[in-house]
């Protein structure tokens, strides 16, 4: 009898704190919109298209504990660009990586990731010799490729116009219109990314926004998003998908005809939450960076109709962050620095993903036609897929390395180069020679004689992003011309002036400059006499 008075006692004082946590107003956190019931669709069965399969299985780790977090994957050329932690865009060719910018402050490592900046989405811009990155802490920035300079465009400071205007928070991912203006997320306007775990307890507040360059105006299109994540324009540009992480869907929403100005649910109940948005031929790439199911539903699909215990969830997380913060503050020190980081934080839980990957290839009526799946632990938590050459580069938000698996054997035949592959912005092309095989597949450009190196782009068969002095023999016979890239243009020189690039934007914020690249090595020569030296 004294057991049960004593649990019906520790019942009374856990209903007492809970209700006033919960029900006691002023208490933090305060967020946009108010604690409501949530909708989450079932997860779709892993069966028909969805079945198991073990395609990345025994994936390569690329570049490992050498990158930390490469977030989006973008082919220029012979190489790849990504954002990693500690706030860098970097340039991978082969073995070799290259510091392009930095947008944060010096610091000291990942656990000040509001001081360092952390670039999450990329796009190429129209005039092809800039690129965009959203920073998720400093904003909207226009990167100059050739010489490093760059432009802030959308600051973190500007309120965004809408159903209510407010500041954003996580500035994810970018898609640029042929017009020049840029289509944006903010993932959540009440909380950071370094808070992440509290934007899947709290009510939604991304927004997918447009940005007009002309105007230097940002507008919200579609409010109240949860975790509004990757984004990707339609071929045509009449319609712009993005992809709502913690409600694991996609919405659609449409740029011009009758529709103009709505959304609208364009694929629901996806087995995992959906992160970047990759183009594909006839349709797009969407991996599930955490996977879901029937089984084992996602945090909110088991919480989603129970608002009250999330706001108690996140309000208590929230006091146990407190004290750190507070202790930080008054008392800089990494310890404290490091459980404050962590507390709340998305990489923390990701020790807790299922050892399933998967990616999903969609078509543009919003049907799954291609699932590939891991479950030997080779990869962890999927973000971005770039297809490129004869591989699926794979990155991760978490993981200390790039993954890399062969294309399936049964999709060979239907691939085609992402829509990203441009021009190299830079002479590390691969150089033409006259002893190469003759590729099967048409020459890009007509011309009488080989263009110079600097203007030229890798071979159309490259198969890995390592540049070479020949061009490699055709690993297939079947292509056609439409799956080559397509023809280089040759970058204007530094002195030119697109008329398609931004104007400048009287935006002025105290953010050092980039931290400066490591020299670059002097060329050694033997002199007369034989003595050695450098140039």
């Amino acid at each position: 009898m004294s057991l049960c008075c004593k649990l019906l006692k520790n019942l009374v004082y856990f209903l007492a704190f809970f209700f006033i946590v919960t029900l006691l107003p002023g208490v933090p956190p305060h967020t946009t919109f108010p604690f409501s019931k949530v909708e989450v669709a079932k997860p779709l069965e892993l069966q028909g298209v969805l079945e198991l399969n073990g395609h990345l299985n025994g994936a390569e780790r690329l570049l490992e504990n050498r990158v930390h977090g490469p977030e989006h994957l973008l082919a220029i050329g012979d190489s790849i660009y990504t954002g990693i932690q500690g706030g860098e865009v970097v340039r991978i060719n082969g073995d070799h990586i290259t510091h392009v910018a930095k947008f944060g402050q010096p610091c000291e490592g990942a656990y000040e990731e509001s001081k360092c900046g952390r670039p999450l989405g990329m796009a190429l811009d129209t005039s092809k010799d800039h690129l965009i990155v959203s920073d998720a802490y400093y904003g909207i920035w226009q990167v100059n490729l050739a010489n490093g300079k760059k432009q802030l465009l959308v600051s973190m400071n500007q309120e965004v116009q809408g159903k209510t205007p407010r500041r954003p928070k996580i500035a994810n991912s970018v898609a640029v219109h042929s017009s020049g203006d840029i289509y944006w997320t903010d993932s959540c306007s009440d909380f950071g990314l370094d808070d992440g775990m509290f934007t899947v307890l709290a009510n939604p507040s991304g927004r997918l926004i447009h940005y007009n360059r002309k105007k230097n105006i940002s507008t919200t299109l579609i409010d109240e998003l949860y975790f509004a994540n990757g984004l990707l324009l339609s071929p045509n540009e009449d319609f712009i998908v993005v992809a709502e992480t913690v409600t694991s869907r996609l919405r659609k929403y449409y740029l011009t005809g009758e529709k103009k100005g709505t959304s609208e649910i364009f694929l629901e109940g996806l087995p995992g939450h959906p992160d970047n948005l990759s183009p594909a031929k006839d349709g797009f790439w969407v991996p599930l960076v955490v996977p879901s199911d029937r089984e084992n539903p996602s945090l909110l699909g088991s919480l989603g109709k129970v608002p009250l215990i999330r706001e108690f969830l996140l309000k208590i997380v929230h006091l146990i962050q407190t004290p750190f913060r507070l202790i930080s503050n008054a008392f800089p020190n990494v310890y404290t620095q490091k459980i404050y980081h962590a507390i709340g934080h998305f990489e923390t839980t990701s020790g807790l993903f299922g050892p399933r990957v998967t990616i999903l290839k969609v078509d543009w009526n919003g049907n799954i036609v291609a699932a590939l799946h891991g479950t030997d632990g080779s990869l962890s938590g999927i973000c971005h897929v770039l297809e490129f050459g004869d591989y699926y580069y794979l990155g991760s938000p978490f993981s200390k390395y790039m993954g890399r698996v062969k294309v399936p054997q049964h999709l060979v035949s239907r691939r085609e180069a992402p829509k990203d592959s441009a021009a190299p912005p830079t002479t590390t092309t691969a150089r033409p020679t006259t002893t190469t095989t003759k590729p099967t597949t048409p020459p890009p450009p007509p011309t009488t004689t080989p263009p110079p190196p600097s203007t030229t782009t890798a071979p159309p068969t490259t198969t890995t992003p390592k540049p070479t002095t020949t061009t490699p023999k055709p690993t297939t016979t079947t292509q056609k011309p439409a799956t080559t890239p397509p023809p280089a243009k040759a970058p204007p020189k530094a002195a030119e002036k697109s008329k398609e690039a931004a104007k400048e934007i009287p935006i002025h914020e105290d953010i050092p400059s980039d931290t400066k690249p490591p020299p670059a090595p002097k060329l050694k020569v033997i002199k007369k006499g034989g003595e050695h030296g450098e140039l």
